[in-house]
């Protein structure tokens, strides 16, 4: 692998229960022992880390713990500045990105709450961060990262997928998912992601229902097939 990145970010409560994911943030002991194991088992590979910023709000843990990630060996850390106990809820606080930031000298990649382009920008300007992670943003939107590199670049905005362009992803989407996945796997995950596709156009409730309900593989091509031939034949304005 070009990079090992150690996942101290998750706050899911099946994960952060049984000791994993940010359930590490609660004992910093135990997590220099697990980063000092990882580093040391593999000295030619780049070990990084995924954060929050701490258990709960009395808890938080930036910026000291980067000092001692960095002493450790770890190249990079990305920080999604809010509690775990926090999850998805609230606000993402930017300004520990800035804690961060200023308290190493590794790469600090900033992730939370960069719903549009002009948001990554301004967690660049507001952070000093050397990069920009995107998560939700980016569900159903692939293009944000084709947009972002325009935006980065002072480009003029691209134009917005049309309703062609989605299907044509969706297909990609699903036919990869498949291949990595297997049939059972891949087709149970990409109803959340047709849900998160189709949206935002005349008709799509519609096409979306019999995608994420089509009992099997067969049903959800025919479904998807469905809605490709639907939009080759309509012409609508951009969905996004």
């Amino acid at each position: 692998p070009d990079i090992l990145d150690i996942n101290y970010g998750c706050p899911v409560p099946k994960v952060t229960k049984k000791g994993g994911g940010s359930a590490a943030l609660q004992d910093l002991c135990l997590m220099d022992d697990i980063t000092s194991a990882v580093v040391e088992s593999v000295p030619e590979i780049p070990v990084t880390v995924k954060m929050r910023a701490g258990w709960n709000q009395k808890s938080i843990i930036i910026p000291e713990v980067g000092k001692r990630l960095e002493k450790i060996g770890v190249q990079a850390i990305a920080l999604h500045p809010r509690t775990t106990k926090q999850r998805y809820t609230g606000k993402a606080e930017w300004k520990y990105i800035r804690q961060l930031k200023d308290s190493c000298s590794i790469p600090i990649i900033g992730n939370g709450d960069v719903c549009t382009t002009d948001d990554m920008i301004q967690m660049f300007e507001e952070t000093g961060c050397d990069a920009v992670m995107v998560g939700r943003a980016a569900h159903g939107n692939p293009w944000f990262f084709r947009d972002a590199k325009a935006k980065l670049n002072g480009e003029p905005n691209p134009l917005p997928p049309s309703l062609l362009d989605i299907a044509n992803m969706c297909s990609r989407h699903f036919d990869l998912l498949l291949e990595n996945r297997g049939e059972r796997t891949g087709t149970n995950m990409m109803r959340k992601h047709f849900s998160n596709y189709i949206k935002g156009f005349p008709g799509a409730a519609g096409f979306r229902q019999k995608l994420v309900t089509a009992p099997d593989l067969t049903a959800m091509r025919n479904a998807l097939q469905e809605f490709k031939a639907a939009a080759k034949k309509t012409e609508l304005e951009p969905a996004f």
